[in-house]
């Protein structure tokens, strides 16, 4: 990522520059902190190094330096002085650096301060390029006045200079400058790639911000979208019982999402002793399960000719689904029933087995039928079961019985051995509502793995 030392885009640069001086913040604190620590502590190489002249150095230290750099230490503290951080600490660098410039000229030339001390001001260029979060032309300025104010004391107030014979203090001269100069020219480098990391950190900050906010709008947008398409799908399903006699119906239907792949319907006939009921779980969950039951709600609409077969019903549907589901499958089952002659016919296809409460028992009515979706020429087996008055149906997909609890037990075994025979004498709506509730208590929540649909029928 190639970046700049400023921003073309105006309103991109003011963000920079507000978001940097909130982020250099704790550097500043630290790197005032370590300053005063070590301008103070040094005041003992006062002692033995300017023994002549250590009182100067200490007030130079005590009275100028450290309040300089303590003032722009509590300015971190106010907000409303954060802008003008990079010239607070432009000038405390300038007054530490210079500070030690002081000393050098204060000193007696017999002291081993008046030569030596060029190392302290090596240690405030590297503050100036790292801990003091100068930013780079600020930093540039420093340093160059640092040097500025260095050479100028070397040369007119302490008459360090070279000469055309070389002597001691043409050799000092060379050896500070060596040393000084290097140091500036790696403090310039440093500062100038500190920031260009800022910059391109706070590039990429604000990358992910926009990406961030595109994701955000998005999923508004889909959440929206799945809103909408859920009360589609809910525009699907029958929003009444078919009225039917000698026949009452319950229902309960939980999608483990927004959109839910288990589909009902009834199919109503002319005769109104007659009513199909059809059920079906589509694999998969989501929007593509919920497409697929839209398809299948076309597909029931389009089976007036096969509705008084169950196993050609289940036929049909198996002929156009098969080839456009892609790898997703359909269990279904089809039973129509006759009032008048209590009769119940099905076919299933794949589903789980349809259930008949009667007198405190619990019967499993089987048959054969592959799932839909697989082999377009399936077939399916019709069952006739003769109902009695009191007899309850359920049919149910396979989200009620497969559900399992923290000790990775199945509810079906509960479901069928415990919960249905003592339900059996209560009605249709209770063994519907009871079922979900005991199915719930057994999860420990109701957040389920699949989705579920239970529909009950009861002949009275």
């Amino acid at each position: 990522m190639k970046t700049h030392l400023r921003f073309a885009n105006r309103e991109l640069e003011k963000a920079f520059l507000v978001h940097y001086a909130e982020i250099a913040i704790p550097g500043i604190r630290m790197g005032y902190w370590l300053a005063t620590i070590l301008y103070a502590i040094f005041c003992i190489l006062d002692y033995f190094l300017m023994p002549e002249s250590y009182r100067t150095m200490w007030f130079i230290r005590f009275a100028v330096v450290i309040p300089v750099a303590t003032v722009t230490y509590l300015m971190t503290y106010n907000k409303s002085l954060h802008r003008y951080m990079q010239f607070a600490i432009s000038a405390s660098s300038l007054v530490m650096g210079l500070g030690i410039v002081a000393m050098m000229a204060l000193a007696r030339e017999s002291e081993p301060g008046y030569t030596f001390y060029y190392a302290g001001i090596i240690l405030v260029i590297m503050g100036i390029a790292t801990l003091f979060g100068l930013r780079f032309h600020y930093a540039v300025f420093c340093l160059l006045c640092l040097v500025a104010g260095y050479e100028f004391s070397l040369v007119f107030i302490q008459q360090i200079y070279p000469s055309s014979t070389p002597d001691a203090k043409s050799v000092i001269f060379i050896n500070n400058n060596f040393f000084f100069l290097g140091a500036n020219i790696m403090g310039i480098i440093i500062a100038y790639l500190f920031e260009i990391s800022k910059r391109i950190e706070f590039l990429q900050q604000e990358e992910i911000k926009s990406r961030n906010a595109e994701i955000i709008q998005h999923a508004r947008e889909m959440k929206r979208e799945l809103e909408l398409a859920k009360q589609l799908q809910l525009r699907l399903l029958p929003d009444v019982y078919p009225e039917v006699p000698g026949v009452k119906f319950s229902l309960l239907y939980r999608p483990m999402e927004d959109l839910g792949g288990d589909y009902y319907d009834y199919i109503k006939f002319t005769e109104e002793h007659r009513i199909g009921i059809f059920i079906s779980d589509v694999s998969g969950h989501g929007l593509p399960a919920a497409l697929i039951t839209s398809m299948l709600k076309s597909l029931i609409a389009a089976s007036e000719k096969v509705k008084f077969s169950v196993s050609g019903f289940l036929q049909h549907i198996n002929t156009h689904a098969s080839g456009i589901i892609g790898d997703n499958f359909i269990t279904a089952l089809y039973a129509l029933y006759d009032s008048q002659s209590r009769t119940l016919r099905f076919a299933r296809a794949g589903h789980p087995y349809p259930l008949i409460l009667r007198d405190g028992k619990v019967i499993q009515v089987k048959s054969k039928g592959g799932m839909i979706g697989y082999n377009p020429y399936a077939s399916y087996a019709e069952t006739e079961v003769q109902l009695e008055p009191g007899d309850k149906v359920l049919l149910f997909t396979d989200g009620l019985i497969e559900e399992i609890n923290d000790a990775s037990q199945s509810f079906e075994s509960t479901f069928m051995e415990k919960v249905l025979p003592s339900l059996s004498m209560m009605p249709i709506t209770d063994v519907v509502a009871v079922s979900f509730r005991r199915l719930v208590e057994f999860k420990g929540s109701s957040n389920f793995m699949d989705d579920i649909c239970i529909l009950g029928m009861e002949v009275l």
